[in-house]
């Protein structure tokens, strides 16, 4: 018996159709989550208009690279640091990459274009050793709108891990050293609040660990800044501004290794050996004694000028040797009410000289004065502060009296006057004796400063004979 198998059915057309659709479909959905996500990340390909090159920059070890657009809608131009650890690069990079991004949709937002917004981004470095690298980025955008952006990102690294720097690693989460700091930063911003005739306003909720976490060294390692950005922390009307804190000034809140490891912490100041000192005044009066050292000098005349506009009087110690060629400027000192001091013939510090030296830096000095206006001076300041028993025994001698000081602004070592203001006033005690040098021009440019900030605070300068 033959069996008859039936014939299989063929498969439906329709299933050939539907499968390469699904596939395309499917396809399709991958494509978008790649296109979506690639839209919130720097495109791996730069626009046609994107030009990009690398050059040396003027910094040790760092080099730059730059980009630029500029087309109908937008001109931009990024400056991004090239240092030798790849970590840090990475961060800067990705917040630069930020900000770009923002802006960049912003300008595809856009309907109307007058003319091109413009984005410039550039870096700056304030300190650069073999151990800390302090970076920051400027931002500036103009989106045609009212008001032009201003911004800054800026951070201090630790150059061989690339971690950044912050404030409770620079304290080493003490709270007292970060108070400190924090104290000296309100002081600081409202001083400049002041001589830019801005309203006053609470610092105590905006200055804090927070807002403070991130900073830069400056001054060669000697002060800690915040440049602010315009409505960073206060109201875009206050513009941009920073904030700067010697570390003279906070230096005993500083004495750890890792603030020592990345900038100039001065140890503590051994105490002095038995020596005169200035007089103590009684702390109900507000007095400070304004003082300066190594004149007269060309700026001396102009320094006169201010103190006579602020009402305020001052101490000069003269160098003997300058004295005949300024006789004028000094009979001026004399008829202003200012004191007039003895600071040796040549500046040589007097412990180390001979007997006889010593006599005649002192004593030609103390002539050249009286030639000069009559009287001799019964005050001296040793240079460098220098004093030993031999010293005391001559001034014993000649009845003087040696005048050291309680705030060194060292404006010798740092000429700007922003810098030395800071320090004058942040030092600042009823009573205080603050030395500065008139022969520095960047000096007598800082007096304003310090008189005008003082006197708010309510104190009055004197000489050192009314000090008491």
């Amino acid at each position: 018996m033959r069996i008859q198998r039936k014939k299989a059915k063929p498969k439906s057309k329709k299933l050939f159709i539907i499968i390469p659709f699904l596939i395309l479909l499917f396809s399709a959905g991958l494509f978008g989550i790649y296109f979506l996500n690639q839209s919130h990340s720097r495109q791996t390909t730069a626009p046609s208009d994107e030009k990009y090159y690398f050059a040396d920059s003027k910094y040790s070890g760092i080099r730059s690279k730059f980009v630029t657009r500029d087309n109908k809608r937008e001109k931009i131009s990024i400056e991004y640091p090239i240092t030798e650890n790849e970590k840090i690069n990475r961060l800067i990079s990705e917040s630069i990459d930020k900000i770009d991004r923002d802006f960049q949709n912003t300008v595809l937002l856009a309907t109307v274009f007058d003319k091109p917004m413009t984005e410039t981004i550039g870096y700056q470095v304030t300190y650069n050793t073999s151990e800390a690298l302090s970076i920051v980025v400027n931002i500036k955008q103009d989106m045609n709108g009212a008001h032009p952006a201003s911004m800054t990102q800026f951070w201090t690294f630790d150059k061989k891990s690339g971690e950044v720097v912050g404030l409770a690693d620079f304290t080493e989460q003490s709270d007292e050293a970060a108070e400190a700091i924090i104290s000296a930063a309100k002081n600081s911003i409202s001083q400049t609040i002041k001589q830019r005739q801005q309203p006053e306003i609470d610092l105590n909720e905006i200055i804090n660990k927070e807002a403070l976490s991130n900073f830069i060294i400056t001054n060669n390692g000697n002060a800690l800044a915040w440049p602010l950005g315009q409505a960073s922390l206060l109201p875009s009307s206050y513009g941009e501004l920073t904030i700067t804190v010697p570390i003279s000034s906070v230096s005993k809140y500083l004495q750890n290794p890792t603030a020592r490891k990345f900038a100039n912490i001065p140890k503590p100041a051994e105490k002095p050996k038995p020596a005169p000192v200035a007089p103590t005044p009684t702390v109900a009066n507000k007095t400070i004694a304004l003082t300066f050292d190594d004149g007269p000098g060309p700026y001396t005349e102009k320094l006169l000028d201010i103190l006579d506009k602020y009402d305020a009087k001052a101490t000069f110690f003269l160098i003997g040797s300058k004295v005949s060629a300024r006789a004028n400027t000094l009979r001026r000192m004399q008829s202003r009410g200012h004191q007039l001091g003895n600071h040796s013939w040549s500046h040589p510090e007097l412990n180390k000289v001979s007997a006889g030296q010593l006599a005649s830096e002192i004593d030609q000095t103390n002539n050249a004065i009286k030639q000069a206006v009559g009287a001799k001076p019964n005050i001296i300041r040793p240079p460098y502060g220098a004093v030993n028993r031999a010293v005391l025994e001559q001034l014993r001698q000649r009845k003087m009296s040696s005048i050291l000081w309680s705030v060194d602004t060292r404006d010798w070592a740092d000429r700007n006057s922003q810098i030395v203001c800071s320090r004058a006033v942040a030092g600042a005690r009823p009573g205080a004796v603050i030395l500065m040098h008139d022969i520095h021009q960047t000096s007598v440019n800082a007096v304003p400063c310090i008189l005008s900030s003082l006197k708010q605070q309510g104190y009055s300068f004197v000489t050192i004979q009314r000090l008491n």
